[in-house]
């Protein structure tokens, strides 16, 4: 895969809906996000010159009705912070698997694809991506923002990838919303929590 092809992972084309619609997590419930999770695998996959993916839409809905449902912050769902949102919604949507075939080597490389998976673990985490820059994170000081958008190395994208494509949302969540915590806070280092050595 050509190394500038690397940015379409995490940068996707605007999309056209209104700018306060938020990608996951609308007030309105699934059916909202429905439209935006669709659209953004549209777009996302689009910026990257796959032409033909096939996506089950009715397990969307049923991740995306089961990620509210028990979800796993003591506090519930309102109460939980950006990352813990994002974690459920990728631990849920990577372990069900909606996008039934695989990208195309000749696209992705062969590391990618080699992956059993990959693509749903790559939407999945660029939708993480595209949620998590600019949100904002609410804490007893004050709130904080986002501003820069998580980056990685491609051998880590590789690595991460391997990670997530195996992922359940019993066994995984807590350690995925640290994993994004942490990645979020190496490039918005004044957002993160006062820190102590180990």
């Amino acid at each position: 895969m050509p190394a500038d092809s690397i940015s379409g992972f995490f940068c996707v084309v605007a999309r056209e809906a209104s700018l306060d619609m938020k990608l996951l997590y609308n007030e309105e419930g699934a059916p909202f996000d429905i439209v935006s999770l669709l659209s953004f695998i549209n777009e996302f996959t689009k910026e990257l010159g796959i032409k033909d993916v096939l996506i089950d839409d009715h397990l969307c809905e049923g991740i995306l009705n089961g990620m509210r449902q028990d979800f796993p912050h003591v506090d519930g769902m309102e109460k939980a912070s950006a990352f813990k949102k994002m974690a459920n919604f990728m631990a849920y949507f990577i372990a069900e698997q909606p996008i039934k075939n695989p990208f195309p080597k000749d696209i992705i490389g062969a590391e990618l694809a080699n992956i059993p998976n990959h693509q749903s673990s790559m939407v999945a985490f660029a939708l993480a991506v595209e949620c998590l820059h600019n949100a904002k994170i609410h804490r007893s000081g004050g709130d904080v923002v986002l501003e820069k958008r998580i980056a990685l190395s491609r051998h880590s994208y590789i690595d991460l990838m391997h990670s997530l494509s195996v992922i359940t949302p019993r066994d995984h969540y807590q350690l995925l919303t640290v994993l994004l915590e942490q990645l979020a806070y190496k490039v918005n280092p004044d957002c993160q929590y006062k820190m102590f050595e180990m």
